[in-house]
């Protein structure tokens, strides 16, 4: 009787516990809906409460009538039920407060996540039960950390951030990355748990058998099965073939897998270089190594370093490849306790720099992991070796966030866990202008001893307090125009991953929208971001909403969703891109006064490079004389390569005393005849605009670059000084300047 109070009392308890759980979840974001988060935090839960009440119903069923295994676990798992129907209804419940954007995707996860982690864990709980013969509920809980110390094993030890594990079933790392397309290999996982979990129940099956027969417990012979252990051993050997081949499944990741996919392997005095090998050759691979040596040189003298091991850098072909094989598709990190690097190609020249750092300071960092006590001094120490973001100097973004009102606790963001409570623009560019300053003021050594320890007041002399109240009357002397508090409000005022809805659904629908983008399939298009946007508002599926609306020629359609969103001034500030798009629209339409002002602002807003010079040219076309002319269908229709080529070069020679048909040709051919359009881009007058004028010279530098004339690069970096409109392009030239001397040293100059 008393056993059976106490089985009771574990099962309501455990009941209770997961009924507390799940009500907490209702009220915690990205926690409070059916999806992968509340689905991997209940496996947790109910996988640890499902292997303590095995053990609990086992031992109470001691005696003469206690069931086989077999019959046990046939009984005890529809008891296990409770622990995952009750989570299920309190959070689908919820649904009625909280938009679930995709209750069948959640569903599949929840039936993928916490149900075999469930089954595992009473399966592993049985057979501690029937082969050990005490300390069951201790040895099941070490067990139980040890499987989850695997995802730490695996992330830490090799270049992978994911893990499939057990008890969880997926760890997609901690990254910013939204996207989670994993059901495929998830499903494909998840029957190896089932496999293995009945693995264990046969085992136990088996134990159970000889233990009953034994002459100890003065049993009576018993048949032994015949089948028992044929099938564990079938299964067994499936299950290591599918650890074997794990790397190829995308279930796993290693080093040498990733090189043998990736292809190229370059070894320099400081860096084991891995890449596609397809597709950077020439020039180009020359060019990538040595900037791995530049920037290494740049971060050894700015951290008055000596590193003492070479870094493995790992260029990815794209964001897809990337996800398969190391886990953060569009997220580029580093693994300092490592040396490792790990960048999309694509992003290598932005990025490659932000990250060495991290990895360099490992020379100073908190031992055996090697980095900042905190990430607000790491990603300090990185964004104020850069000292540019979103195309302004960092201090000068600093003081943008304090005009729009953005005063996060700056004593927080350099606390253990404030850093990741602030959304990433806000934290990554106060931490960066606050970490530059104390490097310009009291030098790098001073800031290397907190990087280490943490105590502003041991490396200082003085508390964080008094730093920062200096670092804010220095962030003053900057005067700032209403373009600025615009651009301050885009970067700084967008929702985190936490504050939106259904953000891992959203996430992969805009993926499939960028998809459909890229294969030109604008219709496909439009309905996915239609779709995306009926199930929340989101700042991707807008612009690639009004994006489709404008491929398929819908000008009007399209002026009328962007103005509807930008008249909304809960969203407007995120949509200041847009705007570029919005005056391409009206431009079509004959509207150029309302274009030419889009225009400006875009040009006011200093957003990238890229929309400075898409935003001048545009300017330079409508208060030229081509506002009119057949150059505009360069803007407003998509024409193949020949088509445009072939407009181009009738306009270069029916206007051959403007430079803008020329730098549209030069443009469009500099990837396929660099030298050509080096050429024209020098032959061509002056640009009226500056802002443009500057886009030419660079454009002629950055081309002479990539021929190996570095000398003639430099001239023209030189002149695009002369013409720049910001701090942070200034920053840019100085830096290019440097490389071309450390080419010229390393590769020697063409004639």
């Amino acid at each position: 009787m008393n056993r059976r109070i106490f089985s009771d009392r574990a099962f309501l308890t455990s009941v209770a516990l997961v009924v507390l759980v799940s009500l907490l979840c209702t009220q915690i974001p990205l926690f409070n809906y059916l999806g992968f988060e509340f689905s991997a935090l209940i496996s947790l839960l109910a996988s640890l409460l499902a292997g303590l009440l095995t053990i609990s119903s086992w031992r109470n069923s001691d005696g003469p009538d206690r069931p086989s295994v077999r019959r046990f676990s046939i009984g005890m798992l529809p008891r296990l039920l409770p622990l995952l129907l009750i989570p299920l209804v309190i959070i689908s419940a919820n649904a009625f407060v909280v938009k679930n954007c995709s209750f069948q995707h959640g569903l599949m996860l929840f039936a993928l996540i916490p149900l075999p982690a469930v089954v595992f864990a009473h399966a592993l709980a049985l057979l501690l039960c029937v082969w050990l013969r005490g300390w069951w509920r201790t040895w099941f809980v070490v067990s139980w950390i040890g499987i989850l110390l695997h995802i730490v094993i695996v992330t830490m030890s090799g270049p992978q951030i994911f893990a499939f594990n057990p008890i969880p079933g997926f760890f997609p790392g901690l990254t910013y990355d939204e996207t989670l397309n994993v059901l495929d290999r998830l499903l494909l996982y998840r029957a190896g748990t089932l496999g293995a979990s009945l693995v264990l129940l046969l085992l136990a099956v088996v134990a159970g058998r000889r233990a009953a027969a034994s002459p100890s417990n003065h049993g009576s012979p018993v048949k032994a099965s015949s089948w028992e252990l044929p099938v564990a051993g079938a299964l067994s050997v499936c299950l290591v073939m599918m650890w074997f081949f794990s790397d190829r499944l995308a279930l796993s990741s290693s080093d040498d897998h990733i090189r043998d996919e990736l292809g190229a392997v370059v070894e320099t005095d400081h860096f084991v270089i891995v890449f596609p090998d397809t597709m950077v050759k020439g020039r180009e691979r020359e060019h990538l190594i040595q900037l791995h040596e530049f920037y290494y040189q740049e971060i050894a003298q700015f951290l008055r370093v000596n590193v003492s091991r070479k870094i493995t850098s790992y260029l990815y072909a794209s964001p897809e490849q990337k996800g398969r094989l190391m886990g953060a598709g569009r997220t580029n990190l580093a693994k300092p306790w490592l040396s490792e690097v790990h960048l999309n190609l694509a992003d290598a020249r932005e990025v490659l720099k932000h990250e060495l750092v991290h990895v360099m300071a490992a020379e100073f960092g908190f031992p055996f992991l090697r980095v900042g006590v905190n990430s607000g001094l790491i990603e300090g120490l990185a964004v104020a070796a850069e000292q540019v973001e979103y195309h302004e100097h960092v201090h000068r973004l600093a003081a943008m966030a304090f005009a729009i009102g953005i005063d996060p606790d700056m004593e927080s963001l350099f606390s253990l866990t404030g850093f990741m409570q602030v959304h990433p623009g806000i934290s990554y560019v106060m931490a960066g202008s606050f970490s530059r300053f104390l490097i310009d003021r009291f030098g790098v050594q001073r800031y290397k001893i907190v990087y280490q320890f943490g105590s502003f007041e041991t490396a200082y002399n003085r508390q964080l307090t008094a730093l920062l109240e200096q670092w804010r009357r220095f962030l003053g002397r900057y005067e700032l125009n209403d373009a600025d508090r615009d651009k301050a409000r885009y970067v700084f005022q967008r929702p985190s991953i936490f504050a939106k809805e259904c953000a891992r659904v959203i996430a992969n629908l805009n993926a499939e929208t960028r998809t459909l983008l890229g294969r030109k399939e604008y219709a496909s298009a439009l309905a996915s971001s239609t779709r995306s946007l009926e199930l929340s508002t989101n700042i991707e599926a807008t612009n690639q909403k009004a994006l489709s609306l404008f491929r398929l020629g819908l000008f009007h359609e399209t002026i009328a969703f962007m103005e509807e969103r930008l008249r909304d001034s809960a969203v407007a500030h995120t949509l200041l891109p847009l705007k570029l798009l919005l005056g391409d629209a009206y431009w079509a339409l004959d509207s150029i006064p309302r274009a030419k002002k889009l225009y400006q602002e875009i040009a006011l807003a200093r957003l990238s490079m890229g929309y400075d010079e898409a935003s001048a040219l545009r300017q330079e076309i409508l208060f030229g004389k081509f506002a009119s002319t057949e150059i505009r269908t360069l803007f407003h229709r998509e024409l193949d390569d020949s088509a445009k080529a072939e407009l181009l070069n009738r306009l270069v020679s029916a206007y051959p005393n403007e430079a803008l048909p020329g730098f549209l040709l030069a443009r469009e051919i500099a990837s396929r005849e660099p030298e050509d359009a080096v050429e024209l881009l020098e032959r061509i007058p002056r640009m009226k605009f500056d802002p443009l004028e500057y886009h030419r010279q660079r454009r002629i530098a950055n081309l002479y670059f990539s021929l190996g004339k570095y000398q003639r690069a430099k001239i023209y970096y030189w002149q695009a000084l002369n013409v720049m409109s910001g701090e942070a392009q200034g920053s840019e030239i100085e830096e290019r300047l440097k490389l071309c001397d450390w080419m010229e040293e390393k590769l020697g100059s063409q004639n």
